[in-house]
């Protein structure tokens, strides 16, 4: 309906109805009613006329309460027994009923005076201390309801509304207790008059009983609407299974469900941490339904946090989600059933797990994230038998990769002993070390060796390494300074300065004295890997750096003994032109990583995973090769043809396991390992073709070397610079005074396609 404007009502039965309206909407939407008088200019510029709207309104209430009363009052004195004050006591029924309307009356009075003329008084005095004329209208809703409802004053900041719905209720009450005031029960009257009165106007008591059937036997979401939380704002008592009813309206009206949770949470005070239970819920289900785990997190995180009971737990679930979300994006970058199949199994038993810790969590996260995590299972479950149904069908496991720095979680690895040794007893001298530089001929696996350098040196050494290739390393002296500062600062967790201050050379050594001292102080080290270094060299001929540059490092290298300077290339230091690098590096240490020797070979190709984290020491899943499965002295073959060159090992390997898959084959035959080899340098023609004519630099060192396409041996060449430079290259090794390709693949490929 649309009512008659607040200010225009009047003791008429014509507007009775609006004064009704508006009655409701103050006792139920007070804040509303309170706008509603802002935006009155009458009313505010007036305060009588405020006066008058309140009279009007209450007197348009009056026959309820007489009616109330009466009800209330036959209840107490002629059904309970309560005995009145009179006396004597009336003596017939015209007494009788003269003396209770006679309280009633003096209670609707004393309703008014408490509920109005206080309000009002104690607002003029607020209005009056705000110093404001048009803050004197405000100034009495908040001192009516202030003085008349503790309750409404509790839930609305100002608002006339406590006067007038106290006043009501005190009026209630007045005519209920009036007769019992001073009679013998005055003590009892008294608390039944004010449990009435503040169980209507603050606390609505009441509403309890009717919310009972909104909840039992089952919630009904459809019936929400009806529900005295939907469409009353000053329900102070929290009602008991509201969440459930939250939840069922969700179900029944999706997105307006919703909408009611975040009101309740947002604006009612009172019934929040219901509502907060129905978010948490809502959260768990809507996660439940998600198909992808490794968006799970995508959930979690709207997950409300709090210091009570469930709230204080949500952080901690969300780390156990987070932890399934991590293991299904590892395994969504796997696309091998056997790497596929382990994980799979281990985010089984990760969700396993959070089931059973979940458990023991305050509601509603135990039974929702638990039920959720069942629907997790499942997936989990399934992809955990679709991996496994290829394996079986598939079953040589292909883990070789020829190609980017090997991953030892899923491709075949072997740590390089020998050259990790040389390092820690580099990187943990006593005095500090003087700076490295890691020589190795291209493919060789110095980039792989950086990646799992970790596991195998002391925990007290932290490990960071930039290439040289990424954009932001070799763009600009600022830029390259400021991407080391940032991953030794994450390395560190070294927060006591501000790398985007970090500009030029000089407080970018600051930095690193501080992070030295930093180091000092926990005892650690740091390990600053400098991959593909030559882009230094190169950078310094365009003249992108400077020799200051390297003149920082060498100060570096000399004052801070808890940093170790790593230089990773594929060129040899008197290789490099645009700068005297032996002058700024002269007593840094060469360590060469040579290529496989014939056990670090073997043990690639029989236990290729035995690093990786992914499977226990003996687990009997873990992928590996028996010696005869590679065929006669077919270990031996593999090393020789690749020349123990890392790259080349893993790229005759791959081929080999895919013919063997294709072809449904259980080992190596001789003429399989021959197609091979075939295959391999197809497959491999763009490494090969770089490792043989593209490093080719001097005049005549790529015709010296196709001469290798008609014979096996050339006569040694008598140009110094051409013999250094394929001796360094490791392509050729002497034979009866000649020269032969020490790569047999390589000759193979420059036959076919060099």
């Amino acid at each position: 309906m649309t009512p008659i404007p607040l200010d225009q009502i009047r003791l008429r039965w014509s507007h009775h109805k609006s004064a009704l309206w508006w009655l409701g909407l103050l006792y139920r939407r007070p804040h509303i009613f309170r706008a509603t008088i802002d935006k009155s200019e009458k009313i505010i510029k007036n305060r009588i006329i405020l006066f008058f709207v309140c009279i009007n309104l209450y007197s348009h209430f009056i026959p309820y309460i007489f009616i109330i009363s009466i009800l209330m009052r036959f209840i107490l004195h002629g059904f309970i027994g309560i005995p009145t004050s009179a006396f004597p006591p009336p003596s017939n029924m015209v007494e009788n009923i003269y003396f209770h309307l006679f309280n009633i009356l003096i209670g609707i009075a004393v309703g008014i005076a408490v509920g109005i003329a206080g309000g009002i008084t104690v607002g003029i005095a607020l209005g009056i201390a705000g110093g404001i004329a048009g803050g004197i209208a405000g100034g009495i809703a908040v001192g009516i309801a202030v003085g008349i409802a503790v309750g409404i004053a509790v839930g609305i900041a100002f608002g006339i509304a406590g006067g007038i719905t106290v006043g009501i209720a005190f009026g209630i009450t007045g005519g209920i207790a009036g007769g019992i005031a001073f009679g013998i029960a005055f003590g009892i009257a008294f608390g039944i008059a004010f449990g009435i009165a503040f169980g209507i106007a603050v606390l609505r008591v009441y509403y309890y009983l009717f919310h009972l059937f909104f909840v039992w036997p089952k919630a009904n979401g459809r019936l929400y609407i009806y529900h005295p939380v939907a469409w009353d704002n000053l329900c102070s008592i929290p009602f008991r299974g509201l969440d459930q009813l939250l939840l069922a309206y969700v179900d029944h009206t999706n997105e307006e469900g919703r909408k009611e949770i975040e009101r309740l949470i947002d604006t009612y005070p009172s019934q929040r941490m219901q509502a907060l239970q129905a978010k948490t819920a809502l959260i768990a289900r809507d996660a439940s339904k998600e198909k992808n785990l490794s968006k799970l997190d995508s959930y979690t995180y709207k997950l409300p946090e709090g210091e009570k009971k469930f709230l204080k737990q949500t952080p901690k679930v969300r780390e156990m989600v987070s932890e399934i979300c991590q293991i299904q994006r590892r395994l969504d970058t796997l696309n091998r059933p056997f790497f596929r199949e382990p994980i799979a199994f281990s985010l089984i038993k990760e969700i396993e797990s959070f089931q059973d810790r979940i458990s023991g969590f305050y509601e509603p996260l135990a039974s929702e994230f638990r039920k959720a995590a069942e629907n997790w299972r499942q997936i989990a479950q399934k992809q955990w038998e679709e991996a496994k149904a290829v394996i079986e069908k598939k079953p040589t496991a292909q883990v070789f990769r020829a190609g980017d720095p090997v991953d030892r979680g899923q491709e075949a690895f072997i740590p390089r002993h020998g050259v990790i040794g040389e390092i820690e007893s580099q990187v943990m001298l006593s005095t500090g070390c003087p700076g490295l530089i890691v020589y190795g001929r291209r493919r060789i696996g110095k980039s792989t060796l950086l990646k799992n350098l970790s596991i195998f040196l002391p925990s007290s050494v932290r490990i960071i390494s930039i290439s040289m290739q990424q954009a932001q390393a070799f763009s600009s002296t600022e830029s390259l300074i400021r991407l080391l500062a940032t991953e030794i600062q994450y390395s560190l967790n070294f927060k006591d300065i501000n790398t985007e201050n970090l500009n030029d050379l000089q407080t970018f050594f600051k930095f690193l004295t501080q992070c030295n001292q930093h180091l000092q102080k926990e005892e650690n080290r740091l390990f600053l890997g400098i991959d593909e270094y030559e882009y230094i060299d190169r950078k310094l001929g365009e003249r992108v750096f400077s020799n200051d540059l390297l003149a920082t490092i060498r100060e570096s290298i000399q004052t801070h003994r808890q940093l170790t300077w790593v230089f990773v290339g594929s060129h040899e230091i008197t290789e490099l032109s645009h700068a005297e690098w032996p002058s700024f590096l002269v007593s840094a240490r060469t360590i060469v990583v040579p290529p496989f020797s014939e056990a670090e070979t073997r043990l690639l190709l029989t236990e290729p995973l035995k690093y990786s984290p992914w499977w226990e020491k003996d687990d009997p899943r873990r992928p590996r090769f028996d010696p005869t499965f590679w065929g006669n002295g077919g270990i031996e073959r593999i090393h020789g043809e690749a020349g123990g060159w890392p790259h080349l090992v893993q790229l005759i390997a791959e081929t080999i396991v895919d013919l063997i898959n294709d072809e449904e084959a259980h080992e190596v035959s001789p003429n399989l390992m021959e197609r091979a080899l075939n295959k391999a340098i197809v497959r491999g023609d763009t490494v090969l073709r770089q490792l043989m004519h593209g490093e080719c630099k001097l005049p005549g060192e790529w015709n010296y070397l196709r001469g290798f396409r008609a014979r096996d041996t050339q006569a040694i060449p008598e140009d110094e610079e051409l013999y250094r430079s394929l001796k360094r290259r490791l392509l050729v090794e002497e034979v009866g005074g000649e020269w032969k390709l020490r790569v047999p693949l390589m000759q193979r490929w420059l036959r076919e396609r060099g």
